[in-house]
C-alpha cells in the first residue's frame, strides 16, 4: 500500500498534543498508518480486497482488467472532507460511510451492477479488526523494529569500545565486586536483542466471520461455498492469522502480546537510560558539548542528559498507554461492547511516543564517551571490594570465622590498596597463599566479564 500525504489543517502552534506540534516532524513516518485518513484507506483496501475474493469465489462477477485497475486505485483516492467524512456527517456511523462512499464510487462505473455487495454479510469489525491488526504490524515493520535496531547497532558499537574496561560494580547504589564497562551494557544489548526477535514475529490474529462470528448470512444465501475456508484464506492473503473462533470482535490477544512486547522492550531501554544517566553522574561518561546548544538558563557550565531523560518521559507515557489497552482489551461484555472502538483510536499515541523515545535514546546513545581515565579512579578507590575473594579463600583454606574476620575489618570503610596489604600479611597463612592475594587488584578481579561479552559478540548479538 502506498504511503498517504494528508495536508495540516492548522498551524503546528496551535496543536493540541505535542505530537502533532512540535514534534510532529519526528513521527511523520507514522502518519501513514494511524492517522484517520490512514484508517479509512486501510478500510477501503480490506473492503475492495473482500470484493475481489467474492469475485473469485463467483459469488459476483469477474471484473475486467479496467476494473481491477480502478478498484486498486480507489484506496489513494480518499477524501475526508467532501468525500468520507460528509457522508459520516449524516450517518454518523464510521464504517457504513466507508461503504457508502465506496458504492457511490462503484456506481459512477461500470461496476454499478456490484455496488450492493459492498460489505456483503460483513459486520463492521469485519473491517476494523483487520484495518488495526494491518496498521500496527505495517508501522512496527516499517518504522518502529528500524528504530530500535537502530539502538541496538549503537549499543553494539558502544560495548565494543568499552568491553575491556574494568569497573566498578555497585548493588544497592555500594561498591560490588569489579566487571566491565561493556558487560554492563551487554546486558541491556542481550534483553533488548530477545525482545526485538520476538518482535520481529508478528504473529497478530484477525477474523472476517460476521456480525457473531458464525458467518451466517454466508453459509445461509450461499450453501455451496466453504465460507470457513473462504474466512482463512482471506485472512492468511493478508498476511495475518486467521482465528474463526470469535464473537462479534476478534479477541485482542495477539495484539496484547504484542504490546505487551513493547512494554517490555520500553522498560529495558528505560532502565538503560536511568543507568547510563546514573554513570554519566558518576563522571564514566564524557558527553558531547555540542556549542551552540544552552544547557541551563542559570548555569552555563551544564551539559545535561536530556535525551536520555525526554526518552524516559516517553516511555512511561507510552507504557501507561500500553498497559492500559493490554488490561481493557482483554475483556469485553457479551458479543462486544464499544469501549474498545474508543480506544483503538488512540493506539497511534503509544506508538508515537515509543518513537519519540527511541530516536532519544539514540541521539542520547551517541552523545557519550567512555571516560576510562575517571572509570579507573573510581575502581581504584575502593580495595574495600576485595574482601569477597578474601574471605571466600580464607573458607577454602578452612579458617574458622572466615568471614567474620573479614567483616570486622572492611566493613563500613573505603580501603586503600595499604590497608588490604596489612590485612592479607596479618592473616594466618602460607607466604605462598599470602602472594597469591597480595597479587589481587581491583582491575584483575573482573570475573568472566570480558569473556562473556566475547561470547555473545561472536554469536552475532
Amino acid at each position: 500500500m502506498a504511503k498517504i500525504k494528508k495536508k495540516i489543517s492548522y498551524p503546528i502552534d496551535e496543536a493540541l498534543t505535542p505530537l502533532d506540534g512540535r514534534n510532529r516532524h519526528k513521527i511523520k513516518n507514522l502518519i501513514p498508518y494511524f492517522s484517520e485518513a490512514a484508517l479509512l484507506k486501510y478500510r477501503i483496501f480490506i473492503e475492495l480486497e473482500y470484493l475481489k475474493a467474492l469475485s473469485a469465489q463467483r459469488v459476483i462477477r469477474h471484473f475486467s482488467r479496467q476494473e481491477h485497475n480502478f478498484i486498486a486505485s480507489l484506496p489513494s483516492q480518499i477524501h475526508l472532507v467532501g468525500g468520507v467524512g460528509e457522508i459520516e456527517n449524516k450517518t454518523n456511523h464510521d464504517m457504513k460511510a466507508v461503504e457508502l462512499y465506496l458504492q457511490m464510487k462503484l456506481c459512477q462505473t461500470s461496476l454499478k451492477d456490484i455496488a450492493p455487495m459492498i460489505h456483503f454479510g460483513l459486520t463492521a469489525d469485519d473491517i476494523n479488526n483487520i484495518a488495526y491488526a494491518l496498521m500496527i504490524k505495517d508501522a512496527c515493520r516499517n518504522v518502529l523494529i528500524g528504530e530500535i535496531e537502530k539502538i541496538e547497532k549503537q549499543l553494539i558499537t558502544l560495548i565494543l569500545v568499552s568491553k575491556n574496561i574494568p569497573m566498578l560494580g555497585r548493588t544497592h547504589g555500594q561498591p560490588a565486586a569489579p566487571t566491565t564497562l561493556g558487560k554492563e551494557l551487554l546486558v541491556f544489548a542481550r534483553r533488548l536483542q530477545l525482545e526485538l526477535n520476538s518482535l520481529k514475529k508478528l504473529n497478530i490474529k484477525a477474523k472476517i466471520t460476521g456480525n457473531t462470528g458464525n458467518l451466517n448470512v454466508h453459509k445461509t444465501l450461499f450453501t455451496g461455498i466453504n465460507w470457513l475456508k473462504f474466512s482463512q484464506d482471506f485472512i492468511e492473503s493478508l498476511g495475518l492469522i486467521p482465528d474463526i473462533v470469535t464473537t462479534q470482535i476478534e479477541p485482542y490477544d495477539s495484539i496484547i502480546v504484542l504490546f505487551q512486547n513493547l512494554i517490555r522492550i520500553n522498560n529495558i531501554l528505560l532502565g538503560l537510560c536511568v543507568d547510563l544517566w546514573q554513570y554519566i553522574m558518576l563522571g564514566y561518561f564524557q558527553q558531547t558539548v555540542v556549542e551552540k546548544e544552552v544547557g541551563s538558563t542559570a548555569l552555563p557550565h551544564k551539559v545535561n542528559p536530556i535525551y536520555l531523560e525526554g526518552a524516559e518521559g516517553g516511555f512511561g507515557i507510552a507504557n501507561a498507554l500500553l498497559e492500559f489497552y493490554c488490561r481493557k482489551l482483554s475483556y469485553s461484555r457479551l458479543q462486544r461492547d464499544l469501549s474498545d472502538s474508543t480506544i483503538r483510536r488512540s493506539f497511534g499515541i503509544a506508538i508515537a511516543y515509543a518513537l519519540l523515545s527511541y530516536q532519544s535514546v539514540l541521539t542520547g546513545l551517541s552523545r557519550i564517551t567512555p571516560n576510562k581515565k575517571n572509570i579507573q579512579k573510581d575502581l581504584m578507590e575502593h580495595w574495600e571490594v576485595l574482601s569477597e575473594p578474601i574471605q571466600n579463600f580464607l573458607r577454602f583454606k578452612g579458617k574458622t570465622g572466615a568471614y567474620e574476620q573479614t567483616k570486622q575489618f572492611f566493613r563500613g570503610r573505603i580501603i586503600d590498596k595499604s590497608d588490604v596489604r596489612h590485612f592479607i600479611l596479618s592473616l594466618d597463612l602460607s607466604e605462598t597463599d599470602k602472594k597469591m592475594l597480595l597479587d589481587l587488584t581491583p582491575q584483575k578481579y573482573t570475573g568472566y566479564a570480558e569473556e562473556i561479552t566475547n561470547l555473545i559478540l561472536k554469536q552475532k548479538l
